[in-house]
């Protein structure tokens, strides 16, 4: 799956990634587990350091919104994973026909303390990760960022962790 996706390129990061960060690796591990179609690393910054866009429809270069870079920061600045959407932000607003929905994406921001956050961002039509999955992605996140060892973890050890998550 990895092989078909668009990102940022790089001769020295693996399966044409920008970067081979710690955070690039947790952002594939989260990728292989979640399956969303657009996925994004930001560093405690808030800048977009590293994408991945599965989805054939989505831009070459992502398209990162001042509502998505919000939740982002707020993510970072309160170390709580964030979930949301691109459509409504009050429950009222929400669509009330299936009209409205043909656009929603789900975005779910999980923060990585000390490193950045990671932003999942999915079209409802293709499916939601469970909010389990989401829950133990976000622990599992926290647990390898706080390990002394983290930044030796290559992208197979990564993928053993998350696999208990999917």
């Amino acid at each position: 799956m990895l092989n078909d996706i668009n990102g940022g390129a790089a001769l020295s990061a693996p399966e044409g990634f920008m970067t081979d960060t710690l955070l690039t690796r947790l952002l594939r591990a989260v990728l292989g587990v979640t399956r969303v179609d657009r996925i994004y690393a930001f560093d405690p910054a808030g800048i977009l350091i590293e994408h991945a866009m599965v989805d054939p429809k989505a831009p070459l270069d992502p398209v990162i919104s001042e509502f998505m870079l919000g939740l982002v920061k707020r993510a970072l600045a309160q170390g709580q994973l964030v979930l949301s959407n691109n459509t409504f932000t009050d429950p009222t607003q929400a669509p009330t026909t299936n009209i409205g929905i043909n656009n929603l994406r789900i975005y779910v921001v999980l923060p990585v303390p000390t490193l950045g956050a990671i932003f999942l961002d999915q079209a409802i039509g293709m499916g939601v990760v469970p909010r389990h999955t989401i829950d133990q992605l976000h622990n599992t996140l926290k647990t390898v960022a706080s390990r002394p060892d983290a930044d030796s973890l290559t992208d197979s050890a990564l993928a053993e962790m998350f696999v208990a998550t999917s």
